[in-house]
């Protein structure tokens, strides 16, 4: 029986909340959803493939509908940069990609 246990190191927080993301200094971007995020990624379902290693710049909508965010939104950022970790294609007509990835750390 496979260990079903997962082994992340931050707790994630389901919220589905509309974003743009688009690669890291490119004018075309596209729109996605947030699925579930955690202090250090954050899981969402776009209609462009992103490739993995890549640099991602994601920025949140100005949209009011997603008004049941979780008790704790820490690592819900609003603009951040971060590097796509996994991309997989799960429907072909409309094309959509799920995409994982990993906040780059802030220095600041």
């Amino acid at each position: 029986m496979a260990n079903t246990h997962e082994k992340r190191r931050t707790s994630r927080h389901n919220i589905e909340a509309p974003i743009f993301c688009s690669y890291f200094n490119m004018p075309a971007s596209a729109s996605a959803r947030t699925i579930n995020f955690s202090r250090d990624g954050m899981y969402f379902v776009s209609d462009m493939s992103f490739y993995p290693g890549s640099a991602v710049f994601i920025r949140a909508k100005n949209d009011s509908s997603h008004q049941n965010m979780p008790e704790n939104t820490e690592g819900l950022r609003q603009t951040t940069l971060a590097e796509v970790r996994w991309c997989k294609q799960v429907s072909e007509k409309p094309t959509h990609y799920e995409v994982g990835v990993k906040y780059y750390e802030s220095w600041y």
